[in-house]
Parts: structure tokens; C-alpha cells; sequence
């Protein structure tokens, strides 16, 4: 699939010429995710969608930390996904669960377990679910249906690929005029939900303290980027791999934090694996 001609032509009209190809291989494919309310009821068992309840396999535990049900978050139907990399299957069910009772802004080690993505190949015998008897009540949200669009997508500003694609301090004021334009033209109305592609970004970089904090570095403050173990870590940073982006949203409920986004990534090692345990979390918001 082919980027979008109209960004390709921003890039080249935005006064980058030097390091345009740059900026054109960093720009990723993203399934933006059009999300709306729907009666959960009229939703088919298995098909893409945020928020209600999860279709799950009868034999699959819901997803508990410390023994508290996690909240489903959305299911994505990859069958449905008109975009996908080489490394992300081609079918079956992905199920995104997230402690939305606390929100971990994912900064410290010790908030793994508080998320959990289900893979599940074959996806033709599930069953909605209800939180089962004995745990306590689940943060719920309202459902919506998805339809998904593909869009071309830049690095913000402040991410670690923008570092790594060496720009002249004179630069950077033309490249963050870029980036507006295109969020302009891929996300003129919110709420912003993706799968894959660079992320909506409304703060810091996140690709090292996935990288860090999964590795248990606790990034809370600026001290655990001074870790010894950084210079060692830091070369696989960029190998995290955005997978889901969820925007907070009036209707359905999902606020996180201050109307912010949580992140769900993946380090690109586990998803040619299709080993989703070692997912990273990052809340963001202004």
C-alpha cells in the first residue's frame, strides 16, 4: 500500500529538501480508527470495536492484576485491518485490557501487569463476556463500532526518530510546521484512535522508556535516563512498535488522566514472535 500522495507532496513543498527522504522513510502507515456509539447488542461476536464487553474464548481467563479484573479496553478484528506490517498476523483477534480504575502512566517497572493483550488466531468460537462471579466490578465503558481508514503518519517533534534523522537546528521550526499540516489533514476532529503508525504524541518520547522501564529502569524522573544501563539498552529502542492508540472520548467515558491517550506498544523482536505478553503501556496527557 502506498503512503498518502498529498502528505508525500507536504514533505517535498516543506522547505526540508535536505533531509526529505528522511522524513519520507520515517513516515508509517497508520489504521486510523473511526469510533461510533453504537448498541453493543447489534455489534457481531468478533468484530472490531472499543469499549463494551470483550469476546473472548470460553476457555480464556479474564485478565486480572493482583487479583482485580482489568478493563477491556477495544478488540481489534485483523481481518478487518486494511493495513498491516510484515510481522503482525494476518488474522485472528487482538483484545487490549488496561487497569482504567489506577491509569499507570507506565514510567515504573513495577506497574507491569497492569495490562494485558490477548491474542487469539482463531477467532470463530467466542462468546461475550461478563467480569466473572468472585471478582470485583470492572471499570466499563460504552461500546462503539470501528471503521478503519489507512493514513500516512509523521514522528512528533520530540520522539527518537526525529533525533535519529539529524536536523540542523534550523530546521526543527520547519519539520514541527510540517507535522501540524499533516495532523491537520490525517486528524482534523477528534477523538484520535489508531492502530499502528507513529503515535499522536502529547508529551516526551516514549520508544526509550519503553525500551528503559521495561528493562527496569524506573523513568518517573529524569534520573533514569542517566542510568549506566542506558548507553547498553539504548541501541533496541527503536525497535518498539506502536500497536494501539486510544484517545479519550466524552461519550464512550474514556478519559485518561487530563483527556489524554494511552499507548500500547510492542517491541518489534516480540510481535515477529506474536508474544503480546511483553507489551508497554504509556499514558499521556497535557
Amino acid at each position: 500500500m502506498q503512503k498518502d500522495a498529498d502528505v508525500l507532496k507536504m514533505i517535498e513543498e516543506s522547505g526540508l529538501e535536505r533531509i526529505a527522504d528522511r522524513i519520507r522513510k520515517a513516515a508509517l502507515l497508520s489504521n486510523r480508527m473511526i469510533a461510533s456509539p453504537v448498541d453493543a447488542a447489534s455489534v457481531p461476536i468478533g468484530c472490531s470495536r472499543i469499549g463494551g464487553r470483550p469476546d473472548l474464548p470460553r476457555e480464556e481467563q479474564w485478565p486480572t492484576h493482583q487479583g482485580e479484573p482489568l478493563s477491556f479496553i477495544a478488540q481489534v478484528r485483523l481481518e478487518e485491518v486494511p493495513w498491516k506490517p510484515e510481522g503482525l498476523p494476518e488474522k485472528g483477534l487482538l483484545s487490549f485490557f488496561y487497569n482504567a480504575a489506577d491509569q499507570p502512566w507506565g514510567y515504573n517497572p513495577e506497574e507491569a501487569g497492569q495490562w494485558r493483550v490477548l491474542y487469539h488466531a482463531e477467532a470463530d468460537r467466542l462468546e461475550r463476556r461478563l467480569v466473572p462471579d468472585g471478582l470485583k466490578p470492572v471499570v466499563e465503558f460504552d461500546a462503539s463500532a470501528v471503521d478503519f481508514s489507512v493514513q500516512t503518519t509523521l514522528p512528533d517533534w520530540n520522539a527518537l526518530v526525529f533525533r535519529q534523522l539529524g536536523f540542523a537546528e534550523n530546521e526543527t521550526e520547519r519539520y514541527i510546521a510540517l507535522t501540524e499540516q499533516v495532523a491537520e489533514h490525517n486528524a482534523p476532529a477528534y477523538p484520535v484512535h489508531r492502530f499502528l503508525g507513529n503515535p499522536d504524541q502529547v508529551q516526551g518520547e516514549m520508544q526509550l522508556k519503553c525500551q528503559l522501564v521495561a528493562h527496569g529502569i524506573d523513568c518517573g524522573d529524569p534520573s533514569g535516563y542517566q542510568d549506566p544501563r542506558r548507553a547498553e539498552l539504548e541501541p533496541g529502542a527503536a525497535g518498539w512498535v506502536l500497536l494501539l492508540q486510544i484517545d479519550s472520548e466524552d461519550e464512550t467515558e474514556m478519559i485518561w488522566g487530563n483527556f489524554g491517550f494511552i499507548y500500547f506498544w510492542i517491541h518489534e523482536e516480540d510481535l515477529r514472535k506474536r508474544d503480546f505478553e511483553k507489551m508497554w503501556v504509556i499514558l499521556q496527557c497535557g
